[in-house]
């Protein structure tokens, strides 16, 4: 009855993460990544945004520029997981899985070691098996991908939109697209790195003497 319960609880998170990790297993095949790294990055990774993020630049920039973006990217998850210290206190693999969508479901639901856990194991095995199946129909099926790659312009601009609308606040946006315009026209290598570094540390500055 409990895995009934767990299930039907994260069912709409089933739904989303089988469309996004699909369409990541998809991608990953038509950029020549190897399957088997694909699913490692779905288990070990197990970042939507930032899986599709890594398919855009993993050739082009270093393991640092990589290790910094991945830290910028997901610092959002430092704040709100500060209310779940006492209760994932030593539970490593469920401090790795609290995503976005299971620190929603849990932070509504009363302590519950064991539930906790399935939400966590559920919601890890929807994202790993989306991009199995994405990854075998993409070597299956034969068909033309072409403009597939917009999925990952989509993605972005729907979290900037979403962003926008629950802090109301455009300041970083206009801030970031004038940022990387101007280390664009100066040239500057490992752009995207410099401009998210120096968009992150004019913002705290700004806060703080705010």
């Amino acid at each position: 009855m409990k895995f009934l319960k767990v299930f039907k609880d994260t069912l709409p998170i089933f739904i989303s993460y089988f469309a996004l990790s699909f369409s990541f297993g998809i991608l990953a095949v038509k950029r020549g990544i190897n399957p088997y790294v694909a699913i490692s990055m779905s288990i070990f990774i197990y970042s939507g945004s930032l899986q599709f993020l890594l398919l855009m630049i993993y050739n082009k920039l270093t393991l640092l520029d990589i290790f910094i973006t991945s830290f910028l990217l997901n610092f959002r998850q430092f704040f709100y997981s500060l209310s779940f210290l006492d209760r994932y206190k030593n539970h490593f693999y469920k401090i790795f899985t609290l995503t976005d969508e299971t620190f929603a479901i849990l932070i509504h639901q009363k302590e519950n070691p064991k539930y906790d856990l399935y939400v966590s194991i559920f919601n890890h095995f929807y994202w790993v098996f989306g991009t199995i199946c994405g990854i075998i129909f993409a070597q299956l099926v034969n068909f033309e991908l072409k403009g597939l790659d917009f999925i990952l312009v989509s993605l972005f601009v729907v979290i900037l939109i979403e962003n926008i609308l629950k802090t109301r606040n455009i300041f970083p946006v206009l801030l970031g697209s004038i940022v990387f315009f101007i280390f664009y026209l100066l040239e500057i290598k490992n752009i995207l790195i410099f401009s998210i570094v120096c968009s992150f540390f004019i913002i705290y500055l700004r806060r703080r003497h705010a």
